[in-house]
């Protein structure tokens, strides 16, 4: 079974595989304290909004098996909305989600940015190629060559504001590229990843950083 310790860890999961995680854990702890458990595994994971979905879902009593049907029903339509969008297509991508993963198996050749500094694009490039997919990976600096090629491009989202997308870092770059060249930047993100909240970005610092890993994209870039 998964621990608290390897989920607080996990630095290269997309959300929704953290998310079964925390769930798998939580059916394992007294009910009394799956809240504490969840909104500490929240508070490491602070850009993934499904968490925070979780941990209202069982403030609200929820039972984690039917929190459990609700995530994999939303992973399944968000997959087959993604098999049809790129069946045939050439696909740029960048990060990991698993759901993107399983659903990019239908594209004619997907493109994905290594997302650099933790190079999660790896992860997915060989899940992919596992599967017999055509894959090139790039470093995110010609993200540019890649764009100009593609049919369009695929990113997920940690959390979905009213005026933007928190993803990877990359995500803003990758999304500037599409609109120089006119190709669509289209996230997937499922319904336990939408906040009613406008997104304010205060970070500024002239120091790499934990924070600076993940990014924050407006709603005019992409395809929500």
């Amino acid at each position: 079974m998964v621990s608290l310790e390897e989920i607080i860890k996990d630095r290269r999961s997309g959300q929704s595989a953290i998310l079964k995680k925390t769930v798998e854990l939580l059916k394992g702890i007294d009910a009394e304290r799956r809240l504490s458990v969840c909104e500490e595994i929240a508070k490491v994971h602070k850009f993934m909004a499904g968490l925070k979905w979780l941990c209202e879902r069982i403030r609200e009593g929820f039972d984690l098996e039917d929190i459990e049907r609700e995530i994999e029903k939303a992973d399944k339509e968000a997959v087959k909305y993604l098999e049809d969008l790129v069946d045939g297509k050439i696909v740029v991508t960048i990060s990991r989600s698993h759901t993107i993963e399983r659903g990019l198996l239908k594209a004619s050749k997907v493109i994905v940015l290594e997302s650099f500094p933790r190079k999660e694009g790896l992860d997915m490039a060989r899940y992919l190629k596992g599967r017999s997919v055509d894959v090139s990976i790039f470093p995110d600096c010609a993200m540019g060559y890649a764009v100009k090629v593609c049919d369009l491009a695929v990113v997920g989202a940690d959390a979905v504001f009213k005026n933007g997308i928190i993803n990877k870092v990359g995500t803003l770059p990758l999304a500037l590229c599409c609109r120089h060249f006119s190709k669509d930047c289209h996230v997937i993100a499922q319904p336990y990843k939408f906040l009613d909240e406008v997104y304010s970005d205060e970070l500024k610092d002239y120091v790499f950083k934990e924070d600076m890993l993940f990014e924050f994209v407006p709603k005019e870039l992409v395809k929500i």
